[in-house]
């Protein structure tokens, strides 16, 4: 075994699995974690939910159990790649058609997560890896469900009266008390990773911390036109103003409806899309030349 990533909680190894020759990575809770009752709990119950959900756009489940030393461990599929987030870091935005495959696989995820009763509330960036398959192509992968929430009233309450998820990316029904989230808010999550994607900022700019709450709660986003200074597709514009809607109410009913609306979005007819050849920061707004030295980005 070769350890190839980790964090405060738990590590991550590669290894190959004797039965079957396949590689997989072995996820396992750091010493200290596996005194902590609630993260423990957390990692079984991941490994829980995963094992319940099968799709090939979540990384799936292998193996689950505890070592001798009674450390709970997961094995998943290895996967090879980087996550959205490395590669927006790198890219700084997205032609739509890229940015609309990843999130259709994204969706079609959450349509079997949620018809299996489970809300992700961490959907980010981090969270997505693009995994290069043996035969080159590349597919998306939903990853960590630590978090994530059962849509069962006798399941216990997980996450109650805190917020969990990664902020910008966290629905504002969430805030404060994750455990009011349902399946809209993972859309919340996808429209505003697209939003990201293809502008290169944040729907609410630069603001982070308490800022950014009060945002969330008081306000809607603003339309991508007017964030951009740029005139977006309609069917776009639509996609992404029903998704991050402030009121759950107003957003897509479920991730099939929204899986629908994103393809038209994407594939639909409209007008030329053209993005600026730099990526807007969190303040800018298109000059004249800027609009001069456009390419386009629809392809």
């Amino acid at each position: 075994m070769k350890r190839i990533g980790g964090g405060a909680m738990g590590e991550v190894w590669s290894a190959t699995d004797r039965a079957t020759g396949d590689d997989v990575a072995v996820k396992m809770a750091q010493g200290w974690a596996a005194t902590e009752p609630e993260l423990v709990e957390r990692f079984e119950r991941e490994a829980k939910l995963l094992a319940r959900i099968k799709s090939p756009f979540i990384c799936s489940l292998v193996d689950a159990g505890r070592t001798d030393d009674d450390l709970p461990f997961m094995v998943l599929e290895r996967l090879s790649g980087e996550t959205l987030e490395q590669h927006l870091e790198r890219e700084g935005y997205l032609a739509l058609d890229e940015a609309g495959r990843i999130a259709d696989e994204m969706l079609q995820a959450l349509v079997v997560a949620h018809a299996a009763g489970v809300v992700h509330r961490d959907l980010s960036p981090a969270n997505v890896f693009l995994h290069r398959t043996r035969d080159g192509k590349t597919i998306t992968k939903v990853l960590d469900f630590g978090v994530a929430k059962v849509l069962d009233a006798s399941a216990p309450r997980t996450g109650a009266r805190a917020t969990m998820g990664t902020l910008p990316y966290v629905a504002p029904e969430q805030l404060g008390d994750s455990a009011r989230a349902g399946p809209r808010a993972d859309l919340y999550a996808v429209g505003t990773l697209v939003f990201r994607a293809v502008t290169g900022r944040m729907p609410y700019g630069d603001a982070q911390g308490t800022a950014l709450v009060v945002l969330k709660r008081e306000h809607d986003p603003p339309s991508i036109d007017e964030a951009t200074g740029e005139r977006w597709p309609a069917a776009l514009r639509t996609f992404l103003t029903k998704t991050m809607a402030r009121s759950p109410s107003k957003r897509y009913a479920s991730a099939e409806i929204a899986l629908a609306a994103l393809r038209e979005a994407v594939h639909g007819k409209g007008p030329a899309l053209a993005i600026p050849e730099k990526a807007l920061d969190a303040t800018t707004t298109l000059t004249g030349r800027d609009r001069r030295s456009r390419k386009s980005r629809m392809t």
